[in-house]
């Protein structure tokens, strides 16, 4: 388990990372996995409900399969969260079949509940969360092409379209992060991106990430509402 307290956007946070042990199902071992999160929240006076983000790795697309409905299962009612996942046996040790990342925002009186929108369709990934003034967006990814030039496009349209449907847009964005996969071009994508989003966004980061459904990027961002 790792565990890391910062402050971020003018709020704390509590950032947990934790493996699984193998054990069991893998719903087993993902509910495990969550356990071990309540237990580390409980010191801070609070648990799953304060999650805002979560990011799986799993070693295999059965496994990504397993994992996912047990998580949403979990992040249920107050609990749900924004979400990705990743085929990435790269980020596991030996035994395990499942590695999730949490982000929860330490509550503060006056924030009130989380606001959600699902998708249309409702699917396992919400599509926003907004609380304490910070809005907070799943990983947006492309299935309808083949290629990163084609997926492209089509991400940074879903997202801007997200965005101003929570009330913000690409200016207000404090951090995006790329999951990219292992097989393409870092500095392309760099590239591409200044070239297509003209704000200045304090915090970019990158994962190199497997194959899963053809997807050759995954973009999570959050924002500061204005």
């Amino acid at each position: 388990m790792r565990l890391k307290v910062f402050p971020w956007l003018g709020r704390a946070f509590v950032s947990l990372s934790c493996e699984g042990s193998g054990a069991g199902s893998v719903e087993d071992e993902t509910r495990a996995v969550f356990d071990r999160f309540t237990q580390a929240l409980s010191p801070f006076g609070f648990g799953l409900e304060q999650v805002v983000r979560t990011r799986m790795f799993t070693r295999d697309m059965d496994t990504w399969v397993a994992a996912n409905l047990a998580r949403r299962r979990v992040l249920d009612g107050p609990a749900r969260s924004v979400s990705s996942s990743h085929v990435w046996p790269g980020r596991l040790d030996d035994r395990a079949r499942v590695s999730i990342d949490l982000l929860a925002l330490v509550p503060v009186p006056g924030d009130g509940p989380k606001v959600m929108k699902e998708y249309d369709p409702p699917t396992v990934v919400l599509r926003r969360l907004t609380q304490g003034g910070i809005l907070f967006l799943s990983g947006v990814t492309d299935m309808t092409h083949a290629t990163l030039d084609e997926q492209f496009p089509v991400i940074i349209q879903r997202i801007t379209d997200t965005l101003a449907d929570g009330g913000a847009g690409w200016k207000d964005v404090a951090k995006a992060s790329f999951l990219l996969h292992h097989e393409e071009s870092l500095p392309a994508l760099q590239a591409r991106f200044a070239a297509a989003i003209d704000a200045a966004i304090p915090q970019l980061d990158y994962t190199f990430v497997g194959s899963r459904q053809g997807k050759r990027l995954e973009i999570e961002v959050t924002a500061r509402l204005p």
